[in-house]
């Protein structure tokens, strides 16, 4: 679904990952799930340099921010993924559970968005099924 509203969240929420990743990156892999009563936003960023992913909350430990300061980002993914999940239900669409947003560093992005329902299974196991699928 794109409208001048998601563009402009997905904008919103590109420009809060800019701010948030502290170093030069390549690409991002960001998971987000909603429903009612749940959220959860984590990524993954990788550069030219570390041959592993770097997990985003490692960055206060491997770099002097201050644990504030990105909670405060933190907190706009959020707002931002909220608004678009409520949107999707603003423009009658079905509301997704799940996506996959993936961007690198010309401005490409991927959107892969999800609709099954994972209430019953754990965070630990969707996080490392989807480390799997995405950063394997």
């Amino acid at each position: 679904m794109e409208t001048k509203v998601t563009q402009k969240l997905y904008q919103k929420i590109v420009n809060t990952l800019v701010n948030i990743v502290p170093e030069e990156w390549e690409k991002i892999y960001l998971y987000a799930e909603f429903r009612e009563g749940y959220k959860k936003v984590f990524f993954y960023y990788y550069t030219q340099f570390r041959a592993k992913p770097v997990y985003c909350l490692d960055i206060t430990d491997l770099f002097n921010i201050s644990v504030y300061a990105y909670d405060e980002l933190e907190n706009e993914l959020y707002k931002y993924f909220t608004v678009l999940w409520e949107e999707f239900e603003i423009q009658e669409h079905e509301q997704w559970t799940n996506l996959t947003f993936i961007i690198d560093s010309t401005g490409k992005m991927k959107i892969n968005y999800g609709y099954e329902n994972l209430s019953e299974i754990s965070s630990i196991e969707k996080q490392n099924y989807w480390e799997a699928e995405y950063l394997a």
